[in-house]
């Protein structure tokens, strides 16, 4: 079935998980899309998730090898499987096909791409999931869509704004809304007046806060994806380099994987440090919480990899665009 956008969140509740396409270049519904999707995967159970990236050479028995063998725990599994160029070839089609028309119970399959063209859409594989499941594509707002869009956000967030406020924000993000919900975001934690006018929005717009590296680092570790989001603006508005960033990113990963629960050695205190931060955030034991991270860090290292690919123009993608998507990504695998 085609769903739209704004029905994605109703047609979750009233039934369970089903297999779905999004595609589409606007990343802020993409992002929520797929967020909405795996979070109404964790509310039916669906506790474990395995990200695959369809790059040159990938083997799509890893898709049958996922479906056939159960995780070890019996746990329900989310397949999260990240096609960039929206092209899975005649190998990928087949596997997908096979995939959604053999599905069970216990495992459930997200599909993340670009905007696909004709022959996309009318593709055997894109249509097998339209069978059985949904297929939502999302599309750029125009620009009366986008001044009201940030109208209601802004109302969301308290704050009343004339004509021209609204109308010098859609100037300024030019249709991205992601870019948009970060400059909302930044208005309403930084504004002193619930009251906004053409003086004052432009003063804090132009005002860029200054963040840091290990902010970026605390904050990811506390899972608050808003401020996440927040500091990835302002680092990039500030010029800060993507190699320096993913740098600090791939560091944060390879700690989680070297952290050890009952390690004795000095040089792991950054990393039992690191742990005993993650436990107690989410009230874990450190057992557990070593089993957790000890299953996901692995797709983390190769989502590293894949961004280093995408900044060195060796990948499909927008650097920043992967680099939130990282951070994000290790936010939920702690």
């Amino acid at each position: 079935m085609q769903i739209r956008f704004s029905r994605l969140k109703d047609k979750l509740a009233k039934s369970s998980v089903f297999p779905l396409l999004v595609s589409g270049d606007e990343p802020y519904q993409h992002m929520l899309a797929c967020d909405m999707f795996r979070a109404r995967a964790k509310q039916l159970e669906f506790s474990e998730r395995k990200i695959l990236t369809v790059e040159t050479g990938f083997d799509w028995s890893e898709l049958e090898h996922e479906q056939s063998n159960m995780s070890l725990f019996g746990e329900r599994i989310l397949i999260d499987l990240r096609i960039p160029n929206g092209k899975p070839g005649a190998a990928g089609s087949k596997a997908i096909v096979n995939f959604v028309e053999n599905l069970h119970d216990d495992v459930t399959l997200l599909i993340q791409a670009p905007r696909l063209d004709r022959n996309g859409i009318n593709s055997a594989w894109v249509k097998a999931i339209d069978n059985v499941g949904g297929v939502l594509r999302v599309w750029p707002l125009n620009e009366m869509e986008t001044r009201n869009w940030i109208q209601q956000k802004l109302r969301a967030k308290g704050l009343t704004a004339t004509t021209d406020v609204v109308g010098y924000i859609t100037q300024q993000v030019e249709g991205n809304l992601l870019a948009a919900m970060q400059e909302i975001e930044k208005i309403a934690l930084v504004s002193k007046s619930k009251d906004l006018d053409l003086k004052n929005i432009h003063a804090l717009l132009t005002n860029s806060s200054h963040y840091s590296l290990n902010e970026l680092m605390d904050v990811v570790l506390k899972g608050d994806v808003a401020r996440v989001i927040r500091i990835i603006a302002g680092l990039k508005k500030e010029d800060v380099a993507p190699p320096l960033l993913l740098w600090g990113l791939t560091e944060q990963v390879r700690k989680l994987v070297d952290s050890k629960p009952n390690g004795s050695a000095a040089k792991n205190d950054a990393q039992h440090d690191i742990l005993h931060t993650l436990c107690k955030l989410h009230q874990k034991s450190t057992d557990i919480c070593q089993q957790d991270l000890s299953s996901k860090t692995s797709d983390l290292l190769k989502q590293c990899a894949r961004v280093d690919r995408v900044i060195k123009g060796r990948a499909f993608g927008d650097p920043w665009h992967e680099l939130l998507q990282l951070s994000i990504a290790i936010r939920y695998s702690v």
